[in-house]
């Protein structure tokens, strides 16, 4: 596993998707912290977080575009498939690469939250809320924009169908006040990862948030290594 996920990560620093990934998400993230924190003098830091999650429905997509349709085009999926690993550790190699990309962009963000917390009043329960929430959705939000890239050899489709499906994940809650039927709000509650995260953010440390979030992550890795196994014996 730690061999796929030097590879990986190797292939991140040395190709464009590594830097756009940190370019966007960084130039955003600032812009934000700017606007809500700089801007208007205020210490709030739910605000940052909350659309910190929004920017990730645009930047984790990018993270994981290539992961998959880059070695199936290259038919050099065979390989890995193949190699004496299992296919667990491949994939876990994966995305344990994209998520310490996703980790290096929160960098900069300690030192911004860090800023306002001694010279401002920040509370320690909702800073550590909102850092364990974002770790969590960012874990999620790369699981399912994997298996999205999983299942084509493009990169743009994958792009496109991990923004998408993002974006159903984290606006659910707004469909469910426009729809207002019963079936479709007991959906929403089951598949909402806003109401989710806003609990952490808010400093309550719910622990069938937290279970949800990683229930998430490990089901669409458990489809990935699914779908790959498939593949192997077909």
């Amino acid at each position: 596993m730690s061999a796929v996920w030097k590879r990986e990560l190797r292939s991140y620093l040395k190709s464009p998707v590594g830097y756009v990934y940190l370019f966007l998400y960084l130039i955003i993230a600032g812009a934000c912290y700017s606007l809500f924190n700089l801007a208007s003098n205020s210490s709030e830091v739910s605000l940052y977080f909350y659309f910190s999650c929004y920017i990730m429905i645009l930047t984790v997509p990018i993270l994981t575009m290539k992961l998959f349709p880059e070695e199936r085009k290259n038919k050099t999926d065979q390989i890995l498939i193949t190699a004496p690993i299992s296919i667990t550790k491949m994939v876990l190699g994966k995305f344990f690469a994209a998520y310490t990309m996703f980790l290096i962009s929160l960098v900069p963000s300690i030192f911004a939250m860090g800023f306002l917390y001694f010279n401002g009043h920040v509370e320690t329960g909702i800073l550590v809320g909102n850092y364990v929430g974002i770790l969590l959705v960012g874990a999620a939000y790369i699981a399912i924009a994997m298996l999205m890239a999983c299942v084509t050899e493009s990169q743009i489709i994958a792009f496109m169908m991990g923004f998408f499906t993002l974006l159903i994940f984290a606006i659910c809650d707004i469909l469910k006040s426009v729809i207002n039927i019963s079936i479709a709000d007991r959906i929403v509650d089951v598949i909402s990862v806003s109401s989710r995260f806003e609990k952490l953010a808010s400093g309550l440390f719910d622990f069938s948030s937290i279970f949800y979030f990683i229930s998430l992550t490990v089901v669409f890795l458990f489809l990935i290594i699914r779908i790959i196994d498939k593949r192997r014996w077909s």
